[in-house]
């Protein structure tokens, strides 16, 4: 495995292009933050998913990751990094549940080498059944990609939604065993008259008032293609003013 690439954007970001041994690539990427360093790593080669919105999932998919590959990306970040990495978000390609056992046993190597929990988090999109077994199988925080206030909107976002509705993968994370400290973080992509009216925030807040701990990150939708819009400025601070008015810690 080698870094074949890397952009570093203004705030500091940096995102790295993984060449792997077979010459695929993935990408992983370096978030600072005032006192930590979060790592974004990849758990597959493209993505089966194929949400509407992700430039990812327009690749298709190649194969899994294997734990050894994961982690690789952790020591190569590392290895150009003077700042030590504090945090590890199963955010980059692919979908971490599909690739079930190889992200469980990075987790755990990472808890064995000293990385608390707490900072280990496992994004997902929502399987069910993987989603109660990984709360089994090891410790980590939980991420929801949701997109999507109700099922006929998730549904043309996000495909695998009409076989995985969104009541049967919220109760699935309602049996995962968070910390007192570690909420279910929400991710939601606003996209322009998709999803990003007053209407869908009050209704979000509804579909998520029986978790007691939420954080609930806002992405603004950047192009990939024609297809999809980026919203205005104004309408995702009244969707995210509504969170917050509706008791939930909201950023964006």
């Amino acid at each position: 495995m080698r870094i074949a690439n890397e952009i570093k954007a203004q705030d500091g970001t940096r995102k790295f292009l993984i060449e792997l041994d077979d010459k695929k690539c993935v990408e992983s990427v370096l978030i600072v933050h005032k006192r930590t360093l979060c790592a974004c790593v990849s758990s597959q080669v493209g993505c089966p998913m194929k949400c509407a919105f992700c430039a990812t999932g327009k690749m298709g998919f190649s194969r899994n990751l294997s734990a050894e590959e994961i982690l690789g990306q952790l020591s190569l970040m590392q290895s150009v990094s003077e700042q030590k990495i504090t945090n590890v978000v199963f955010m980059g390609m692919g979908e971490p549940l599909l690739n079930y056992d190889n992200v469980v046993k990075a987790v755990n190597e990472l808890r064995k080498q000293g990385l608390s929990w707490q900072k280990i988090t496992v994004s997902t999109v929502g399987i069910p059944e993987k989603i109660r077994q990984l709360g089994k199988d090891t410790q980590c925080q939980l991420a929801l990609s949701l997109h999507a206030p109700n099922d006929e909107i998730r549904n043309k976002l996000v495909p695998v939604n009409v076989r995985f509705p969104i009541k049967d993968v919220l109760d699935a994370c309602l049996e995962f065993p968070f910390s007192k400290h570690g909420p279910l973080m929400i991710e939601y992509i606003l996209i322009d008259g998709i999803n990003d009216k007053l209407e869908h925030a009050k209704e979000l807040a509804e579909l998520l008032s029986p978790f007691k701990n939420i954080v609930i990150n806002l992405i603004i939708y950047n192009p990939v293609d024609d297809k999809f819009k980026r919203p205005s400025e104004d309408s995702a601070k009244v969707f995210k003013q509504c969170l917050i008015d509706s008791g939930y810690k909201t950023i964006i």
